[in-house]
């Protein structure tokens, strides 16, 4: 048998048997194999997630409603009921996406929003992004300016 032919863990079982390996070196490499494999899945599903998010954002029949969560409230949609994936997978997704500024994280106290160190996980609620929270702050001074120009 030619050496091409063997897969990795073939090999790995060959070199074990000649005794030029240890048996458990296989065994760490086969632990090895699976945990990169699931750290792959797990990167997909979070990938899969982060798109599905963005997706119910930007439905236009969902445009009247200012707040989500990761599940349906009474004041909020669920994220859940929307996007495919655990809710580990969800919130993880909600937290990348939080940080890359394309989701905005906010507490809900009666209808009105606090910062997160303010209110409890049951009050946190996600929202999208508007245009003034994306600009900088010189550039929202220069609209604001021009707003009020405009109106005198």
């Amino acid at each position: 048998m030619d050496i091409t032919t063997f897969t990795s863990q073939e090999l790995i079982n060959e070199l074990v048997t000649r005794g030029i390996l240890k048996a458990d070196f296989a065994d760490k490499e086969a632990k090895r194999v699976a945990r990169a494999t699931a750290k792959a899945e797990k990167e997909v599903a979070l990938n899969a997630a982060k798109a599905g998010i963005l997706e119910v954002l930007s439905d236009p029949g969902l445009a009247g409603n200012k707040y989500f969560s990761v599940k349906k409230t009474g004041n909020s949609i669920g994220f859940m009921s929307h996007v495919t994936g655990e809710r580990s997978i969800i919130l993880k997704a909600l937290t990348k996406l939080v940080e890359e500024g394309k989701v905005r994280k906010t507490g809900l106290v009666a209808g009105e929003e606090k910062p997160t160190s303010e209110v409890n996980a049951f009050q946190i609620r996600y929202a999208r992004v508007t245009e003034l929270e994306v600009l900088s702050p010189e550039e929202v001074e220069a609209i604001e300016s021009l707003e009020e120009s405009e109106a005198k």
